[in-house]
């Protein structure tokens, strides 16, 4: 029996590891996007636990056009919380009333704009009352 070895014609696989601290999101200094061309790219983002530490989307977003500009094949991006950090109570736990929950929501995962902001809050009122009229009848 003759055994042939060949190189198999899948795409590089590449696994990026970034860190999200102070309010910055941190890659490798030396990284070159030119390797990421054509290859399966994986990134995984430590962010510390705790409410104020949360990665927004907007944030999320521009990482990921930051790394599409290098034209991988694949991207995903993975989240991973520091388990090694304890996690306070989030502003949505401690917040009182729908309004306050859904602000403290929009705080940690970005702001739609303005006007959308005030439809929102416009329909959850409508909500609100709707659902407290049902209670009183």
């Amino acid at each position: 029996m003759e055994v042939e070895f060949r190189v198999s014609p899948t795409r590089r696989m590449i696994e990026l590891h970034a860190v999200y601290e102070d309010g910055e999101l941190r890659l490798a200094d030396n990284l070159d996007l030119v390797t990421l061309k054509d290859s399966r790219l994986k990134v995984v983002v430590t962010v510390p636990n705790g409410p104020g530490r949360l990665l927004s989307r907007e944030q999320e977003e521009n990482l990921r056009g930051k790394l599409l500009a290098a034209n991988p094949a694949e991207l995903k991006v993975e989240i991973e919380h520091d388990a090694d950090l304890p996690a306070g109570p989030a502003p949505i736990a401690s917040a009182r009333s729908a309004e306050e929950k859904l602000r403290a929501y929009w705080t940690m995962k970005g702001s739609p704009p303005v006007d959308h902001q005030e439809r929102l809050l416009a329909k959850l009122a409508e909500v609100e009352k709707a659902v407290l009229s049902c209670q009183e009848g």
